[in-house]
């Protein structure tokens, strides 16, 4: 938002991301992303209020935050070699003066990433990098995961969490165009 140089607010939402929900990966990533956003709607009246959600598929396996560093090398111990999928689901809902959800619109994004075969120091850096538990896939392209990327299909800032054509496109739709 920052980039659009459109005013916000952050507000963490107590969502529940149950990763087991059984959708497809697009649709999951949508689910979770209008959970979030509908969960905070009530407190942001005549708003346009964004929930997103990244996580990571390798094969057929929904990769989330790790919840400790042993997890962490366990899941970028599996990633390596691998071509991953990062999907992120964008949902932007409308408020009416109560806290009343007016409208929605929810999109997802896929982004393809072929990671290296790594060593094990390498994984090991990965494993224990600044905030590790907090990143889906216990991989961050912007440090040293995207040292590790060989090749990348798909929108750069949909791996960050937040692809903004998305996000810009959704804002024309609720009709703002001052960005």
């Amino acid at each position: 938002m920052e980039q659009l140089k459109i005013p916000f607010e952050c507000c963490a939402s107590d969502f529940h991301e149950d990763m087991n929900v059984r959708k497809t990966p697009f649709a999951l990533a949508k689910f979770l992303a209008l959970g979030k956003a509908i969960v905070v709607a009530a407190k942001f009246p005549d708003a346009l209020i964004f929930g997103a959600d990244t996580f990571v598929m390798n094969g057929n396996v929904k990769v989330g935050k790790p919840v400790s560093h042993e997890d962490a090398i366990q899941i970028v111990s599996a990633m390596s070699g691998k071509m991953i999928r990062v999907y992120t689901g964008v949902a932007a809902v409308r408020t009416d003066l109560h806290g009343r959800v007016m409208g929605k619109k929810v999109r997802s994004v896929l982004t393809k990433l072929r990671i290296k075969k790594m060593s094990p120091e390498e994984i090991h850096r990965l494993a224990f990098q600044k905030d590790v538990l907090e990143i889906s896939g216990a991989f961050s392209i912007e440090g040293e995961g995207g040292k590790m990327v060989e090749k990348r299909e798909g929108d750069y800032e949909n791996v960050i969490g937040l692809p903004m054509f998305v996000v810009r496109e959704m804002l024309l739709d609720h009709g703002l165009h001052d960005f």
